[in-house]
């Protein structure tokens, strides 16, 4: 009888962040693997909503149980925040009682399981931010009940056992990944640029995510007065409101040749990928999650493109990716940005660099993942 894993996670699916799709690839996996995969999410308002599978290309489908919460962020912002993880405890509590010994529980994100975790029900984690500053109690009263975590750098597998005690036996390293196949795509550069409607004479600088401050934003839009004025920085992605006060910042300095363009479907990013001469990973060095914590799915897939990278040369970074791969650029200063970018830009040398890249995102696959997480799970629950 295959054992029945449920993922909890109080997070909108689908939705416009890295968070959703790493979700599905996960539960996916595990069905893969054989388990018998739910996935449980709150009944929360979503713009996002619609077919998730179709959404994020998830091939083998599973149940996804909506389970009651309050979802009152839009009214009381942090505070209703707080509420809907809260309910969500409460009803996955409620749901969960009563069942039997074959059920293994699984997420990424300590808060959900706060009341589940008095259940006795083995419980797996995977261990993407601390949130140190306002949870360290929850988390420490997690973690005493937590069969096994998967974190996903050392960095922050030395710090869950010093600071909350937690044996290294339970715990593996395992980073994030990136569909391969999805990034082998058969489009030129050209080709790529027509499709995307993007001009075919300029070099493109390209960023594709989320806008927040900590990952650097803010340093690759300064970067551009130091580029040649045939090259031009694009920001493909963030929420409306991101974007707004990045404009903002760019128009009060009046940075120049930046173009900035809304979120994009997933299946379309290989394409911008394909179309710039350079991507950028400009992380931030003033903030932990940036330094140690973060192992950007973003730098997987950039490394899967084979399109040349530049990134911020952080201790997070540099667990994953050498001199072999990209070219590291000084956090938060952009004339070292531009210089590293400039150096990509006035060679066509990159053919080495371009292999080793594919080749290490070859080994960070979603499949080899689930089977070192399997190995995990099988010896601690």
């Amino acid at each position: 009888m295959a054992q029945r894993l449920i993922y909890l996670t109080h997070w909108r699916i689908p939705s416009e962040k890295t968070m959703s799709p790493l979700i599905l690839k996960t539960c996916e996996e595990f069905v893969r693997l054989g388990y018998d995969v739910e996935l449980w999410v709150p009944q929360r308002r979503n713009a996002f909503d619609g077919d998730p599978f179709e959404k994020h290309r998830i091939q083998l489908n599973f149940p996804i149980r909506k389970i009651w919460a309050l979802d009152l962020m839009a009214q009381l912002g942090s505070i209703g925040f707080f509420m809907m993880v809260f309910s969500f405890n409460l009803a996955v509590w409620w749901r969960l009682r009563g069942l039997n010994e074959n059920v293994l529980l699984y997420g990424h994100d300590l808060r959900d399981f706060v009341l589940p975790s008095i259940l006795g029900l083995p419980i797996c984690v995977e261990i993407h931010d601390f949130y140190e500053s306002r949870w360290h109690v929850l988390n420490r009263f997690v973690l005493h009940r937590v069969a096994g975590l998967i974190v996903t750098n050392s960095i922050k597998k030395k710090r869950l056992a010093e600071y909350y005690g937690f044996p290294e036996k339970r715990m593996i390293v395992q980073p994030n990944a990136v569909d391969v196949p999805m990034f082998d795509i058969p489009q030129t550069q050209p080709e790529a640029r027509e499709i995307l409607h993007l001009p075919l004479e300029q070099r493109i600088v390209l960023y594709t995510g989320h806008l927040f401050s900590w990952k650097g934003v803010h340093t690759l839009a300064e970067v551009t007065p130091f580029l040649p004025e045939d090259t031009c920085v694009y920001f493909v992605g963030g929420t409306e409101s991101d974007r707004a006060s990045i404009e903002q910042f760019v128009a009060e300095r009046s940075l120049p040749r930046i173009v900035f363009l809304p979120h994009q479907e997933h299946a379309r990013i290989p394409l911008f990928l394909r179309a710039a001469d350079v991507i950028v990973l400009p992380n931030t060095a003033k903030e932990r999650a940036s330094k140690y914590e973060t192992s950007p799915v973003k730098l997987f897939e950039y490394l899967a493109s084979g399109t040349p990278i530049v990134t911020s040369d952080l201790p997070s970074i540099r667990e994953i990716v050498t001199e072999k791969e990209v070219i590291f650029a000084e956090p938060d200063n952009p004339e070292s940005f531009a210089r590293a970018i400039q150096t990509i830009l006035e060679s066509s040398a990159h053919g080495a660099r371009k292999e080793s890249a594919q080749t290490l995102a070859r080994t960070h696959t979603w499949e080899a993942r689930a089977e070192a997480i399997k190995r995990l799970l099988e010896s601690v629950a």
